[in-house]
């Protein structure tokens, strides 16, 4: 043997070896381009997805951008109050931030209304209606989407929303 080489020692009949190596080599090559074609669509999924987080990280960051100003524009001294507790809604009431910013302002001007225009008082009672929404939804295991709708057909009513806390 010399650096790289490998010399086969054979004993018998070769009329058939070529045959034989070339059936090994063919079979090597179909599974190559079986695992290339493996390899391309998994990295095509792959960039499909990271396409798709991206996206939707994108959009998060739009709507974030979008209800911050609707909030400034609402709430406005008391904005930092309502931005401070979107940012702890997961843990108090089981949704995100932006979830919450669009919640809140859904049913702030008959809050502002029924308050006054007091946006400090808003930012607190809008803060106690949804917690209290979760709460709602956790105890009886309605669908957060239809106590939330609720909520807003109450502000579209005009109903006064009063919240007492436990």
């Amino acid at each position: 043997m010399n650096g790289g080489e490998v010399i086969f020692k054979f004993k018998g009949d070769d009329k058939d070896l070529e045959k034989k190596t070339n059936s090994v080599a063919g079979k090597l090559k179909a599974s190559t381009i079986a695992i290339g074609n493996l390899m391309s669509s998994a990295i095509e999924k792959v960039g499909s997805s990271l396409l798709g987080l991206g996206k939707n990280a994108l959009q998060g960051v739009a709507d974030l951008e979008q209800n911050i100003g609707g909030v400034e524009t609402l709430f406005k001294d008391s904005a930092d109050t309502v931005i401070e507790n979107s940012k702890k809604a997961y843990t108090t009431a089981g949704i995100d931030a932006n979830k919450y910013m669009e919640q809140i302002t859904s049913f702030s001007a008959s809050l502002l209304q029924s308050l006054g225009g007091d946006t400090e008082e808003a930012a607190k009672v809008g803060d106690m209606a949804i917690q209290d929404m979760a709460d709602n939804s956790n105890k009886f295991g309605t669908a957060i989407e239809n106590i939330q709708n609720a909520y807003q057909g109450f502000a579209k009513q005009n109903y006064t929303i009063k919240l007492m806390s436990a």
